[in-house]
């Protein structure tokens, strides 16, 4: 799922440039574009398919979880309007959640793939509670939604 990590570098970078960069208004607007799109892909339980136009493929957790911290970081920079997305990214949260088995570990993370242009390579991908990525792209959208949390409680956006 490389949108995810596009997305994610996005949002990292636009965390951290300028606000006067001459690229901030079109680095957003790639952002901002790319999320909406996304967005149109999530299956109804509030997760993402490993490849987002393919519905045999499982629903994926890291991906998942970075496009939940990239939405949330979006509302949460006042880049998103929170009435469109607000509701989207407490249903991805509560999604991930059921993913954190009673040990705490997130159950659906496939292991690392390298890239692949046969979507077929990725359909039978084996999935492991051992990916570290997967814990840190949920502790990452944790993290973002607390922020939210904290947002709409004090009405203070970053």
């Amino acid at each position: 799922w490389c949108n995810g990590w596009i997305v994610l570098a996005i949002s990292e970078l636009l965390d951290v440039l300028p606000l006067c960069h001459s690229s901030v208004k079109a680095i957003l607007d790639q952002f901002i574009m790319n999320e909406a799109g996304l967005v149109s892909y999530q299956h109804g339980t509030g997760l993402w398919k490993q490849l987002k136009e393919h519905n045999h493929t499982f629903l994926e957790k890291s991906v998942t979880a970075i496009l939940a911290s990239c939405i949330t970081d979006g509302i949460n920079r006042g880049w998103f309007d929170p009435q469109a997305f607000g509701a989207i990214a407490v249903l991805v949260w509560y999604a991930i959640q059921t993913k954190v088995n009673e040990q705490g570990q997130v159950e659906g993370t496939c292991i690392g793939t390298g890239m692949n242009f046969n979507p077929a390579f990725y359909y039978n991908l084996i999935v492991n509670t051992a990916t570290a990525y997967g814990y840190g792209s949920v502790i990452l959208a944790g993290s973002e939604i607390l922020c939210l949390i904290k947002i709409f409680v004090t009405n203070q956006f970053l």
